[in-house]
C-alpha cells in the first residue's frame, strides 16, 4: 500500500469512527438501548467495529486476516443496504420525509455520512480477494429471522413497516422479505465487482 494511500485510508476510517460515535451518542440519548432493534444501528455498529479493526491492522502494516475481510464486506453491504432502503422504501412507506431520514440528528450519520464514506473506502481504498456475494446476505438474514420472530411473538413491534407481520397479509411479508434479500444480493454483487477496481 502506497504511503499516501495508507494515510487517506486511515483518515477516512478514523472519520467513520468519529461520526459513528457521534451518531450513537445521539440515538442512545433519544431512544436508549431500544435503538438496537433497528437494522440501521446494528449495521452501523458492524461498520464501527470493522473500521476500528481496519485501522489497527493498517496502522501497524499488518496483513488483514481472511475472517476480517468477510466481516468488513458484510458491514459495508449492510450499511449500503441501509442507505438504499432509506432512498427507495422508507422515504415513501413512512410519514418521515427524505430530508428527515437523511439529515435529521443521528440519521445524518447512520443513514448518510457513514454509509457513503464506507462505500468510498471500500471502492477506492480497499482491495479484498475471494469475496462471495452470498456473504453479504448473512447479517440481513440473521436480523430478519430474529426480528420477524420477535414480531410474530408480539415481543416487539416493527420497527419497520415490512416487519409488522400481524398488520399485513403473510404474502406481503414474503414479498417484502424476498425483495429485500434481492436488493441485498444485488448490492453485494456490485460491491464485490467494484472493490479495489478504482484504487487511487
Amino acid at each position: 500500500m502506497k504511503l499516501a494511500h495508507k494515510h487517506i485510508n486511515i483518515i477516512i476510517n478514523l472519520l467513520i469512527i468519529i461520526l459513528e460515535i457521534i451518531g450513537f451518542v445521539l440515538v442512545f440519548k433519544e431512544m436508549g438501548i431500544t435503538s438496537l432493534e433497528y437494522y440501521t444501528e446494528d449495521s452501523n455498529l458492524l461498520l464501527l467495529i470493522s473500521s476500528i479493526i481496519l485501522l489497527t491492522y493498517i496502522s501497524k502494516n499488518n496483513e488483514l486476516p481472511s475472517w476480517f475481510k468477510s466481516f468488513r464486506y458484510i458491514a459495508i453491504v449492510s450499511t449500503t443496504l441501509t442507505l438504499i432502503i432509506v432512498l427507495t422504501v422508507l422515504s415513501w412507506t413512512t410519514d418521515l420525509g427524505l430530508y428527515h431520514l437523511l439529515l435529521h440528528e443521528s440519521m445524518l450519520y447512520h443513514h448518510t455520512l457513514c454509509p457513503v464514506l464506507a462505500i468510498i473506502s471500500f471502492i477506492f481504498l480497499e482491495r479484498y480477494e475471494n469475496l462471495h456475494a452470498i456473504q453479504g446476505l448473512y447479517f440481513t438474514a440473521i436480523y430478519g429471522i430474529i426480528m420477524i420472530s420477535l414480531n410474530a411473538l408480539k415481543i416487539v413491534e416493527g420497527p419497520y413497516p415490512f416487519l409488522l407481520v400481524h398488520n399485513q397479509p403473510i404474502i406481503h411479508s414474503i414479498i417484502w422479505t424476498a425483495l429485500i434479500f434481492a436488493i441485498t444480493y444485488a448490492i453485494a454483487s456490485i460491491l464485490k465487482k467494484v472493490n479495489g477496481k478504482v484504487i487511487i
